[in-house]
């Protein structure tokens, strides 16, 4: 298997990718940045000239975006069973799924910032308006324990953290069981529960000063 190195912050889209490598099994390298400071140095520039994470190394590959990330997680790890095989249409679905939750982040966002748009915008705007994207999704999800078919994918990874992060975190979206229960059963798998682990562990060391 390749060698792999996480660059991330615990209290960041690295949490996704960092549960996404525990449910692989896969033996990683931790390297923790701080908003603003290290993650904004030259070495790290080097890396992800947006200054930002998560990132991960793949040997000497560089793969941002926690999408982009996951989605070559399942591909490295096939017996994990993390993702669609290639060339059927639940594949195609995949990638539909994982490119609409890039439009709700966008709809979020906007939403969050105060954005309203006429209908002209609306019809430039991949996500149209944030009522209809979410109506989308609540209409997906209603009566399914996993986002695809009837197995657990990196879809879930992605949706049950992003579905936290609006609920919790942002307040942009109610806390219906459409999206909880989805979410939080989910996040209750061990690999995550691992994560959060993990991640709290890295926190207080980076607080105290030894990494």
């Amino acid at each position: 298997m390749p060698h792999l190195t996480l660059y991330t912050y615990p209290q960041s889209r690295g949490g996704l990718v960092r549960w996404m490598l525990e449910e692989c099994g896969a033996h990683y390298e931790t390297v923790a940045l701080a908003f603003g400071t290290t993650m904004k140095q030259a070495d790290y520039l080097a890396i992800n000239p947006m200054g930002k994470v998560p990132a991960l190394k793949v040997d000497d590959t560089v793969i941002t975006e926690a999408a982009a990330i996951l989605t070559h997680l399942a591909d490295l790890y096939p017996d994990k069973t993390l993702i669609p095989a290639v060339g059927t249409g639940v594949r195609g679905e995949y990638y539909r799924w994982l490119c609409f939750a890039l439009h709700l982040e966008y709809a979020a966002v906007d939403k969050w910032r105060g954005i309203s748009n006429n209908d002209e915008q609306r019809r430039v705007i991949g996500y149209g308006d944030f009522d209809t994207i979410v109506s989308t999704l609540k209409k997906h999800l209603a009566g399914r324990e996993f986002f695809l078919g009837d197995r657990f994918s990196a879809l879930d990874v992605y949706y049950s953290g992003f579905l936290a992060w609006l609920i919790h975190r942002m307040q942009l979206l109610p806390g219906e069981a459409v999206f909880t229960d989805y979410m939080n059963r989910h996040l209750a798998r061990p690999a995550h529960l691992r994560a959060q682990e993990l991640d709290a562990t890295l926190l207080a060391q980076m607080e105290a000063g030894n990494v």
